[in-house]
């Protein structure tokens, strides 16, 4: 099954309350965390996964803390996935396909990989602009 993981899930959280957040503001990771229920913890490394990708800006010291570093519009939700979890991968073999017995002789790695950039196009091309109201599922294109 497909899932997004807790950690994408608490990016996506801490993104659009930067989002609605007076521009400039610097926010801390412990404050957004209190106001979602998140374990901070988790949440500072997921806020720094995302500055390492230049989606946030972050700043040490007592007024220091994290803001959006690229405007929501330009944000989708691929970049977010990627930069927290990783390359998008749907099954073992396309990322060690030595970790797959059946490699060379498997039937289904084609379709596979065809699924899956499929997949990074269609959420590459889903803006984070359009997370901030309810919108059927058709209009997330």
């Amino acid at each position: 099954m497909l899932t997004l993981s807790k950690r994408v899930e608490y990016a996506l959280m801490a993104i659009l309350h930067m989002a609605d957040s007076p521009s400039g503001e610097w926010l801390s990771s412990k404050g957004i965390a209190e106001r979602y229920s998140i374990p901070s913890e988790l949440l500072g490394k997921v806020l720094q996964s995302l500055a390492r990708a230049s989606i946030v800006a972050s700043a040490p010291g007592v007024n220091g803390g994290y803001r959006l570093q690229t405007p929501i519009g330009r944000i989708n939700l691929g970049m977010v996935i990627e930069a927290v979890e990783g390359p998008v991968v749907l099954a073992n073999c396309q990322q060690d396909p030595d970790r797959c017995d059946q490699f060379h002789a498997c039937s289904i790695k084609e379709p596979i990989n065809q699924l899956r950039t499929q997949l990074v196009q269609y959420i590459h091309s889903i803006s984070l602009g359009q997370f901030r109201a309810p919108q059927p599922l058709e209009t997330l294109r």
